[in-house]
């Protein structure tokens, strides 16, 4: 299971979806879960900013619905 509120890599950091496809490559069974359209907006430019917290939480949640099929195939 990976969550990845930033699913960017950056210097020597992967993606979040590189380093899925290497543990999916490697025989892990992974779900990937990366904030949407809706959530990142929710969360804003700034996701210290406190102005955005309960929006953020509110559009991941509204989110994790689509995620649930998934996560639960992996923790089954």
């Amino acid at each position: 299971m990976i969550i990845a509120p930033i699913a960017a890599g950056g210097g020597t950091l992967e993606s979040a979806r590189a380093q899925a496809e290497r543990l999916t490559a490697g025989g892990a069974r992974v779900t990937l879960i990366t904030p949407n359209r809706t959530t990142r907006k929710a969360m804003g430019h700034n996701s210290l900013d406190p102005t955005h917290r309960a929006p953020s939480a509110r559009a991941g949640r509204e989110q994790a619905t689509a995620h649930a099929a998934g996560v639960a195939e992996v923790w089954g």
